[in-house]
């Protein structure tokens, strides 16, 4: 029996898309991605003048407008009506997946409250790319996002798991990554760190740093955000099969 598919994605009515836009190459952007943007009656953006620069190189003419936090009695109710009466709408950030670092979390869960349809359309990671790139076994690996500009409280959020037995995944900004690989190399400090800097753009730039690196030679260019990944604790053998350090090299 042969597989026969539609040529082009048909949005159902009633649903909202979580839709990944490219994080700096445009061409990462996905075929569907173009189609549900193009098919939508609305699309919610971390920053609507900033989306409508990517919606003029597609062609999309779709309203776009900025999401903001909703902190009334039932939040995003406008939207959750709009979408019962059979509309449809995409959320987007500024770069790469929604609900990851940015707002967007918040009008998912409320449409998940309300038994609202939500489908992803999955492209542009940082985390998956830096990931895909590492050579290490990445399972299991921790994600924990941004963390606290407070170096105290930074050093604690790293100090909770130094037993963790797998990849550790944070992302940071170009005013804090020095401080943040600091506190990492105090708290791994037989642990090799890969940092990618400006991943699919022009300037992207991936490091790998050696536990016997000086940190304080590093010279990162000022600008761009940053993804990093630090190698845990070591596993033992387990059942014959190498551990977690033992697949770097």
């Amino acid at each position: 029996m042969s597989l026969s598919w539609d040529s082009r994605f048909k949005v159902q009515p009633g649903t909202a898309y979580v839709v990944a836009t490219p994080i700096g190459n445009l061409e990462d952007i996905t075929l569907r991605a173009i189609e549900v943007l193009k098919q939508t009656d609305q699309v919610y953006c971390e920053n609507a003048a900033y989306s409508k620069r990517l919606f003029l190189a597609f062609g999309i003419s779709t309203p776009c407008r900025t999401l903001y936090k909703d902190q009334s009695e039932h939040p995003f109710a406008n939207v959750i009506s709009d979408l019962r009466s059979g509309q449809t709408l995409a959320l987007v950030s500024d770069a790469g997946t929604p609900g990851v670092s940015d707002p967007g979390s918040q009008l998912v869960r409320v449409l998940r409250e309300n038994e609202i349809p939500v489908v992803p359309i999955p492209g542009a990671s940082a985390l998956t790319a830096l990931l895909s790139v590492s050579g290490w076994q990445v399972q299991p690996t921790l994600f924990l996002g941004f963390l606290s500009e407070k170096k105290g409280k930074k050093r604690n959020q790293l100090k909770e798991w130094e037993s963790f037995e797998g990849v550790l995944a944070v992302f940071e900004s170009v005013h804090r990554i020095k401080d943040t690989l600091l506190a990492a190399r105090e708290i791994f400090p037989q642990s090799p760190i890969l940092v990618g800097r400006e991943l699919t753009k022009l300037h992207e730039e991936i490091l790998k740093i050696d536990p016997e690196q000086d940190l304080e030679t590093l010279k990162f260019a000022e600008k761009g955000e940053f993804a990093i990944l630090i190698l845990g604790k070591p596993k033992k053998m387990l059942n014959g099969r190498v551990g977690v350090a033992d697949t770097f090299k």
